[in-house]
């Protein structure tokens, strides 16, 4: 909402494209949120073996996405003091550990990947300046 209104703008300026993904991610985080709330879910039987009550290894509860939105938090911290590149390494690799993958040197490349992506994405081709950060 603080990008600058252009003079030469017209009626899509650089205040849209950025305003339309806001809304977009809304539109879909309130659909999510209502299919979960109202849809019931199917009754799967295991063949051979009785289900247990609580849920599934792959089911998301509400405990757990909170644990989700916590390590997505802890980016901010990290990333002043760290860095751009460095905290989203991390961020990369922390969510693939709490969703339980094996620590190995193919996470870590994927989470390396990642992280120069998306700085190749926002710093260096639509030249998103990063803030400082305290140790890089």
């Amino acid at each position: 909402m603080r990008i600058p209104v252009s003079t030469l703008g017209g009626a899509v300026g650089p205040h849209f494209f950025p305003t339309f993904l806001a809304l977009l991610l809304g539109i879909v985080g309130v659909s999510l949120a209502l299919r979960t709330l109202f849809v019931k879910r199917p009754f799967t039987a295991k063949v051979g073996a009785a289900k247990a009550s609580g849920p599934d290894d792959g089911e998301a509860t509400p405990l757990r996405a909170l644990g989700l939105l916590g390590v997505g938090a802890l980016y901010i911290p990290f990333a002043l003091l760290l860095g751009y590149v460095p905290a989203l390494f991390l961020l990369i690799a922390c969510i693939a550990l709490y969703e339980k993958a094996k620590p190995s040197w193919r996470m870590a490349a994927i989470a390396i990947a990642g992280a120069l992506l998306f700085w190749l994405l926002f710093v260096a081709l639509l030249g998103v300046r990063q803030p400082q950060s305290i140790l890089f």
